[in-house]
């Protein structure tokens, strides 16, 4: 067992910050399914036949939601923190990749073409996944 405790930043970042970061991603992705499709590809339309996308997508958003919330209030173990913050940075992972797919997509990859959503949701994944 590891006796290293995790620092006092990340422990509220992810206590606090993150979840509702992630709640937000919940709600776009169960209730606004067209905002978070304008947002990021505002050259794309919803289309209702893929809503199972955007359910799976939120319902990761909620359970991100949810382990960052509860984990840094049930352990102080750094090394299942750091498991658990490893399979969020995969996932962290997977929506820059959606991400650079739809700029890349809509020819809006150069940050001259940014829209404010991009540079707010980009940047806030790079923030999360490279700076956090």
């Amino acid at each position: 067992m590891s006796t290293a405790t995790i620092p006092p930043f990340y422990n509220f970042f992810f206590k606090y910050v993150d979840p509702l970061i992630a709640l937000g991603g919940a709600y776009l992705n169960f209730f606004d399914p067209v905002g978070a499709v304008i947002g990021m590809a505002p050259n794309s339309k919803y289309d209702p036949d893929q809503v199972f996308l955007f359910h799976q997508s939120g319902g990761l958003a909620l359970a991100v939601a949810f382990i960052s919330a509860i984990l840094p209030r049930h352990t102080t173990n750094a090394t299942t923190w750091r498991i658990i913050q490893f399979g969020l940075f995969l996932s962290d992972l997977a929506g820059l990749s959606g991400i650079g797919c739809a700029l890349w997509r809509q020819g809006r990859f150069a940050p001259a073409n940014w829209t404010s959503d991009d540079i707010g949701c980009g940047g806030g994944y790079v923030f999360l996944t490279l700076g956090a």
